[in-house]
């Protein structure tokens, strides 16, 4: 399924933004060029790098072997936290390799097309909302408890009675920050329109445009608001040991499962890189 995924994202891509701002034949010829181009380049540079870092941490949560004390198994909140900055750092050379195109189909774009995103990115919000933000706290709580859940088991296969107490237990516990994520979700996508606006109306050259759409694209996953920024860091700091603790409690079936799906994606990934390089030469 992954190396399915994989093969039809260009497809998905293409019909996601012809969603957003219905696009001319003009923007679908420069969306199609540049999301291959884009398609290309990561899995022959990128899934190299992403074997690598799961191959790592396949040995890190491999179920301890009484031969070699130590050697694997021992992960805490620290190390996930290290696993989640190695999965962001991923996202900066994708966008340097993105900017270029998007700074393209934006000087091309017309005012009712950004619009059109603007209602679609807020009718998204309204999804989000009904989703994640309940009127109560109660069901809020339960909501995230959910997720959490549901996030558990896609790594760990299924949880038994005692464990699914208290991981719903830990999560309904944890901080809500649903409201918080909803306005760094909205931050990004004002800046999104923001940039669209600037760039169909200004009409600089393809350099500049690419330069200001870099910046947007290495900026958005920072806040700007530092006291919402320091709400978020503790709360994926919360989630991290959440994730650690739940490691730790994991039976040697739960690990093994884990062990299959890291090993899994990177055999997929290993498979689709390689094609890449056979028909490149």
């Amino acid at each position: 399924m992954a190396k399915f995924g994989y093969d039809v994202l260009p497809t998905w891509a293409h019909w996601q933004i012809e969603r957003y701002l219905s696009l001319d034949e003009d923007q679908r010829a420069i969306v199609s060029r540049r999301v291959d181009e884009l398609h290309r380049w990561h899995r022959r540079v990128q899934l190299p790098k992403y074997v690598a870092f799961l191959s790592e941490v396949e040995e890190q949560v491999r179920p301890n072997d009484p031969a070699r004390p130590g050697a694997a198994g021992a992960v805490d909140a620290a190390l996930v936290a290290r696993w989640r900055d190695r999965v962001s750092e991923a996202w900066i050379p994708f966008a340097e390799h993105l900017a270029p195109g998007l700074a393209e189909l934006a000087l091309t774009l017309r005012p009712e097309q950004i619009e059109r995103l603007r209602r679609r990115l807020a009718d998204a919000d309204d999804e989000y909302r009904e989703k994640f933000l309940a009127e109560n706290s109660k069901a809020r709580a339960e909501a995230r408890a959910d997720r959490v859940v549901k996030r558990a088991e896609t790594f760990l296969g299924r949880l038994d009675s005692a464990q699914l107490r208290e991981l719903r237990m830990l999560a309904a516990a944890m901080p809500a920050r649903e409201d918080d994520w909803l306005a760094e979700r909205q931050r990004r996508q004002n800046g999104l329109v923001a940039l669209l606006r600037t760039l169909s109306t200004e009409r600089p050259g393809q350099r500049e445009a690419t330069r200001l759409a870099r910046e947007y694209l290495l900026s958005m996953w920072t806040s700007q608001n530092e006291r919402r920024r320091a709400r978020l860091e503790a709360a994926i700091g919360e989630s991290d040991a959440l994730s650690a603790d739940t490691l730790a409690k994991a039976t040697p079936a739960q690990r093994a499962h884990l062990v299959k799906l890291v090993r899994g994606y990177a055999d997929d990934f290993r498979a689709l890189s390689g094609a890449a390089l056979a028909s490149a030469r």
